[in-house]
């Protein structure tokens, strides 16, 4: 077998990256691959393992990060081990603050700016040859950021259930943290009404009250294309989501993201719009389809206009929910974060954990130690 490190999208799929993607994984796709290759500041890399003849038995993404990248706490490890530390009320120190600096500059694999880690294998491989691959990859990213001068190693967003890559990680003397819970929504029918069935008899009569207060105030839901058009109307509600949430960002940001998910995603990317009587975009979500599965990617609100009305549950779930039958996806993809609000509309979550290796000794042990005491308090909760 043969590792590959491929410096673009093209040479991982000329190299077999397709043949180990799953049909309903939107994060490893070569549209996504694309569109986050345009937003990072460093190129990203890509690990394949295979022979010239059979091609890939296994694949992994790798973004090169470093104190210039933007600070989004679930893609650098540095801002996520800080948001998690302030989650639990915990004192950094001094000594844990500087070894947080110090994990910079840093590889982080598996998936970039969502938080969904995953490495990609050919699903007729065994238990003992899917970890021998997995070594491989991570071997691999160790062995390339060692030789570009390199800090440290991420796996940020690992599935509770993905006992094979969480074993190799460990083994490999990655440290473990609990970053997150991952919610997702199963649909069993093919109708609103048997996902409203599927709900307790209170939050049935919760559900339906909403949607008739929607009905009465006039608002009409629509799914439409993401296009040049609308995203005129789309970014001044997200300007007001980012704000709501602690988050600064620019107009022109904005509408390049939504213009990199029309121009990766294509067709699949499209806007659930909540319009009022006069036909103006109040509320929005974004999604986008990947196999049975649809993924709930950005969201957008006009707060002043909307006041108490519940537009936030209809254009997140009920009329997701009612895309997703039509088009017949099973699954809806809501990543993490509103745990309680997810819970409380039928999804279940799963833990993720992150993994940490720095090559320095002295910055892995006092990083350790921090993310020992984040592992100790969610333990307590």
């Amino acid at each position: 077998m043969t590792v590959w490190t491929a410096d673009s999208v093209t040479e991982a799929r000329r190299r077999g990256w397709d043949t180990v993607l799953p049909p309903d994984d939107l994060f490893r796709s070569p549209g996504w691959l694309s569109l986050e290759g345009e937003q990072t500041n460093i190129e990203p890399r890509y690990y394949l393992v295979g022979d010239e003849t059979g091609g890939a038995e296994a694949a992994m993404s790798c973004y090169p990060l470093d104190a210039t990248s933007e600070p989004w706490p679930f893609m650098r490890v540095d801002r996520t081990i800080r948001m998690l530390a302030d989650r639990y009320g915990l004192d950094v120190g001094r000594q844990a603050d500087a070894a947080l600096d110090a994990l910079l500059p840093t590889y982080l694999c598996g998936g970039r700016r969502v938080p969904n880690t995953a490495v990609l294998t050919a699903p007729e491989l065994g238990q003992e040859q899917r970890r021998r691959r997995l070594d491989e990859l991570v071997g691999a990213a160790e062995d390339d950021a060692l030789a570009h001068g390199v800090a440290s190693v991420s796996f940020l967003f690992v599935r509770e259930s993905d006992h094979d890559l969480r074993d190799v990680l460990k083994q490999g003397g990655y440290v473990e943290f609990p970053t997150a819970r991952y919610s997702t929504l199963h649909l069993d029918g093919t109708d609103f009404k048997t996902y409203l069935e599927s709900l307790p008899s209170d939050r049935r009569r919760k559900v339906r009250y909403e949607r008739r207060q929607l009905e009465a105030a006039e608002v009409r839901f629509a799914d439409e294309p993401l296009s040049p058009g609308i995203t005129k109307e789309l970014v001044p509600l997200l300007l007001q989501h980012g704000h709501k949430y602690g988050h600064t960002y620019t107009p022109e940001a904005m509408a390049r993201n939504l213009a990199l998910h029309a121009k990766h995603c294509g067709p699949d990317a499209r806007v659930i719009t909540a319009r009022s009587a006069d036909g103006v975009v109040r509320g929005f979500s974004l999604v986008v389809r990947r196999g049975s599965r649809l993924y709930i990617r950005q969201t957008g609100y006009d707060y002043e206009w909307q006041g108490k009305l519940p537009v936030y549950f209809a254009l997140c779930f009920y009329e997701p929910i009612e895309y997703a039958n039509r088009i017949g996806a099973t699954v809806l993809d809501y990543a993490v974060e509103s745990e309680k609000t997810k819970r409380s509309r039928g999804c279940v979550l799963e833990q993720r954990f992150g993994y940490l290796k720095a090559f320095d000794e002295s910055t892995h042990a006092a990083a350790g130690r921090l993310v020992e005491l984040i592992r100790q308090a969610q333990q307590s909760q």
